[in-house]
């Protein structure tokens, strides 16, 4: 499987970072905190709906590009559970929660896509 990483790197990521931290007041050891529990969350996330069959649409949130209705159903529902997971285990206020989402979720999928995948081989999904 080709993972097209980017696709999944906003451009400017590292302005976005800090341009995210300066207009939510976050501090740096919040940060770490979203990120972990962003990774956290795309991961369960993602095994998840192998578990359940979906190894295709999880194929192409991977790759960045989710074509077909499924896969982009399945991209909307991370980003939800993201966004939820924020505001629950942090406390964050929903427009920080999403805004965190836009600017971490593609970073970690990145990051994740490979674990993502050598995990799903171990299985034989």
């Amino acid at each position: 499987m080709m993972i097209h990483m980017s696709a999944f790197i906003p451009k400017n990521a590292d302005m976005k970072l800090k341009s995210l931290l300066q207009w939510s007041r976050l501090r740096q050891g919040q940060l770490s905190e979203a990120i972990y529990i962003t990774k956290d969350t795309v991961l369960g996330f993602l095994k998840r709906q192998i578990e359940r069959g979906n190894w295709r649409e999880v194929q192409e949130v991977l790759k960045g590009k989710p074509m077909s209705h499924a896969g982009r159903f399945l991209l909307h529902e991370l980003r939800h559970k993201v966004v939820h997971s924020l505001i629950m285990r942090m406390g964050l206020r929903k427009v920080i929660a999403v805004a965190i989402a836009v600017v971490l979720l593609p970073l970690i999928l990145a990051k994740v896509a490979g674990e993502v995948v050598s995990w799903a081989r171990s299985k034989q999904y």
